[in-house]
Formats: structure tokens, C-alpha cells, sequence
């Protein structure tokens, strides 16, 4: 995994606690929320975690893209399902979604590497 990526990773789960702090019963119902959502169930915690990439390209949210492409990786999600929901986003989203595609899919490459 690149450094530069372990270091934005950090950094978001560093910018997750400071808020758990002061918003802890926010914050906690939030990640509760997260671990239900994309837990096993009828859908592979690796889809599940696809899927939140395919979202976070379409929203645009260059650290979900990263986060949430990073948790596909760790459920064993494969580069080429990565690129059949990004083939997806490019169909719904045009150019942006073309652009945080090919975001998506240089990290999936960097964290494996």
C-alpha cells in the first residue's frame, strides 16, 4: 500500500474520532449504522463495500472513495469486480463519474500493491 495512502487513511480515521469526541453518541449510532449496513448478509461484505464506491464516485467524496475502497480490498473484493461497478458509474455519471472512477481504481492498485 502506498504510504501517501496509509497517511490519508489515518488521517480520515483520526478526523472520525475527533468528532466521535465531542458527537460520541452521534458518532457511535453512526458507526453502528456503517457495521450494519455492510456486514454479511444475502450480499458479500465485498459488494456491499463495491457498492459504497460506486456511491461515493457518484457523490464525488474523494475520502469515501478511498475509505470505502480500501474496506472492498480488505473483504477480498477483486480489481475486476472494482471495475465492472466503476464500467456502472461511468454509465450513470458521465465524465465525473468517469474521473472518480479512475480515482477509485488507482487506489484499489495502490493499496494492493
Amino acid at each position: 500500500m502506498s504510504t501517501e495512502l496509509k497517511t490519508r487513511l489515518a488521517q480520515i480515521n483520526k478526523q472520525f474520532a475527533a468528532l466521535a469526541q465531542v458527537q460520541p453518541a452521534a458518532m457511535s449510532a453512526f458507526q453502528g449504522l456503517m457495521k450494519a449496513a455492510t456486514q454479511e448478509g444475502s450480499l458479500p461484505a465485498s459488494v456491499k463495500e463495491l457498492v459504497a464506491v460506486a456511491l461515493a464516485v457518484q457523490k464525488g467524496c474523494d475520502d469515501c472513495v478511498l475509505f470505502h475502497t480500501a474496506q472492498a480490498l480488505c473483504h477480498g473484493a477483486a480489481r475486476e469486480q472494482l471495475a465492472e461497478v466503476l464500467a456502472l458509474n461511468i454509465e450513470m455519471g458521465g465524465g465525473p463519474g468517469a474521473m472518480y472512477a479512475s480515482k477509485a481504481l488507482a487506489y484499489f492498485d495502490a493499496l494492493n500493491g
